[in-house]
């Protein structure tokens, strides 16, 4: 029987938007002229309409073009019944789907609406008034179904993947890794891990900033996957540590060989958003199950551990690839291409530095912006270089990482911030007037590091509540509950705990909700960009309140003028700090500032 209408073109296929397109099955050409004639009238310019005859016809045209409903005989001459409707709903399982048919029983019926149909009616009982709206409804109904699903299925991706690169996030590697081992013991396969680090990401951030940053994680990240077998499994825990899953493996040189093949994907130049290439190095641990452990916490930390000493063996065995990534700011430090032996030479200068005496604490006010007093300050490391000059931890802070020199650095400088605080108390300044340092995944990471706080704060006589340790949430990421046992700890000597660089961190509320902190300290960039984006400003408005419902004291950096800190300040965040108030200073000019404000303040009561 020859077709009443072709089915649709490319240009058929593209009405305009408000028409509700509609595929007509139907083999009796009378009823099928009578059905569209009546819709046609009804809906005038409002329907696409499309007829076919057959089963076959409707299942092509439902893969060629798009439809918003079908409108269904089910006794078709290639087709019957519940087989008809069946064979639609292969072909369209997400269009809208309404039983037209000559002879519709309740039984028939019921049997259509459980095998998929939206509607079912006869047409000797429908008139083509009802049918359009049954159509429009129909149609309605499956967009807001198709949205509402759509919203679930990114929801649940969003919980277990990383929102920059897209691969799997923390928890979601961790039940893989589990079922991998699983898997393993049961059927004495062996499981493969690798821990990958890159080598002064936190400086190219620093100098080159956060876009070009996102630019070489996103980067780095495709590069790991097309490194690995459709088995495998990488995340990205946080920062630039990516984990890499290998199941059923046979041996180290498995391991061994994707670790060099990633090492050889990376020395491959990354085109930055300048145009400038940039090659980065990575330090890679590995463990294979059950050799270094039978459990995901034991596997990730023998990865771990195998990384860092990568990291430090590197340093000093093998020719560094003049790379970006391993640099430090020009004109700072050393120059651009940097080799092992200039590594060597800097590493020297470092330690060197230490025993010399010439890293100095500065110190920058937290202000109450609306009872306009300090309430706090932070301490901020400095090298006065001989030949150099004053350089800020930019330019240092990767390679004193890296050598473990951080520990004593961040020792002089928990110590001398404690005397800060003594200093200030000598001098009449409100007792209430605290310091806050800035802890390191590394000093996390040693043993007894709560011991040597207590030791300082008794040394120096400071208040333990007059200390706030400052801490990111990717400084735990890696230990775990391990880390959260030592900030605990830490929580028992009295001292106060805050989540730095709040909003930009590895599962922020997860975070809140496991580590013993007393407040948060929203990041700078948004802070930065809240009167320019209202997204910006909403996100520091959502911190706030979810500080405040959490009982938490919040604080703002990176404030860089007026405009900023009454934004702020309207949105409850009193407690800033910043350029606006001061840039950070030396202690004498710090206890100078504070004595004068004391005496002003004693003058106007």
């Amino acid at each position: 029987m020859p077709e009443p209408h072709p089915l649709p073109t490319p240009t058929d296929a593209t009405p305009a938007p408000a028409r509700l397109r509609v595929l007509l099955v139907d083999n009796d050409p009378h009823e099928a002229e009578r059905s569209e004639a009546g819709l046609r009238a009804r809906l005038g310019d409002g329907i696409a309409l499309f007829r076919v005859a057959s089963l076959g016809l409707a299942i092509r045209a439902l893969q060629e073009s798009s439809f918003d409903s079908v409108l269904l005989e089910l006794d078709l001459a290639d087709a019957t019944g519940l087989a008809t409707l069946a064979g639609i709903r292969g072909a369209a399982p997400q269009v809208a789907v309404i039983v037209y048919t000559r002879s519709l029983d309740d039984a028939l019926g019921l049997r259509a609406l459980r095998a998929g149909a939206h509607e079912c009616h006869d047409k000797r009982e429908t008139s083509p008034e009802a049918l359009a709206r049954l159509l429009a409804f129909a149609a309605e109904r499956q967009r807001r179904i198709a949205g509402l699903e759509a919203a679930r299925v990114d929801a649940a991706h969003r919980a277990t993947h990383d929102p920059l690169t897209g691969l799997t996030n923390r928890a979601l590697f961790h039940d893989q890794l589990e079922r991998a081992l699983a898997y393993g013991s049961r059927y004495q396969r062996k499981t493969g891990l690798l821990f990958v680090d890159l080598d002064g990401f936190k400086g190219i951030n620093d100098t080159q900033g956060h876009a070009v940053g996102d630019v070489l994680l996103k980067a780095v990240a495709a590069r790991l996957v097309e490194c690995v077998r459709r088995s495998d499994a990488v995340a990205r825990l946080g920062g630039d540590e990516f984990v890499i899953l290998l199941p059923e493996v046979t041996s180290r040189r498995d391991v061994a060989f994707v670790k060099e093949t990633i090492l050889a994907s990376l020395r491959e130049p990354i085109a930055l958003p300048t145009g400038d290439p940039l090659v980065m190095e990575a330090s890679i641990g590995s463990a294979m199950s059950p050799l270094d452990g039978t459990t995901a916490q034991d596997l990730l930390d023998a990865a771990d551990a195998d990384m860092y000493r990568e990291k430090y063996q590197r340093r000093r065995d093998r020719q560094l690839t003049p790379a970006l990534g391993t640099l430090v700011i020009p004109g700072e430090f050393e120059p651009r291409g940097a080799s092992d032996s200039v590594s060597h030479r800097r590493e020297a200068r470092l330690r060197a530095a230490v025993s010399r005496g010439e890293f100095e604490v500065f110190y920058q006010p937290v202000m109450d912006v609306v009872a306009d007093r300090v309430v706090g300050a932070e301490a901020l490391l400095r090298w006065r270089a001989p030949d150099r000059g004053l350089l800020s931890p930019a330019g240092f802070l990767d390679l004193a990482e890296d050598t473990g020199l951080i520990v004593p650095i961040g020792e002089q400088v928990l110590r001398e911030a404690c005397r800060a605080v003594m200093t200030w108390r000598a001098g009449g300044v409100e007792p209430d007037v605290g310091v806050a340092v800035n802890l390191s995944a590394v000093q996390l990471r040693e043993h007894g590091f709560e011991r040597r706080v207590a030791q300082i704060l008794a040394e120096t006589g400071c208040p333990p509540q007059a200390l706030t340790l400052e801490l990111t949430e990717n400084s735990t990421v890696v230990d775990g509950e391990t880390a959260i046992e030592t900030l605990r700890a830490l929580k028992g000597l009295g001292v106060r705990l805050v989540v730095d660089d709040f909003g930009v961190g590895h599962a922020s509320l997860t975070f809140l909700r496991e580590a013993p902190v007393d407040g948060i300290k929203i990041d700078r960039r948004f802070v930065t960009q809240m009167l320019v984006d209202q997204r910006d400003e909403a996100i520091v408005s959502s911190m706030v309140r979810l500080a405040r419902g959490l009982g938490l004291d919040v604080i703002a950096e990176g404030v860089e003028n007026g405009e900023q800190a009454q934004r702020l300040a309207r949105l409850q965040c009193v407690a800033q700090q910043g350029r606006h108030f001061s840039e950070a200073v030396p202690l004498n000019v710090m206890t100078g500032r504070l004595i004068d404000r004391r005496r002003g303040e004693a003058r106007g009561a």
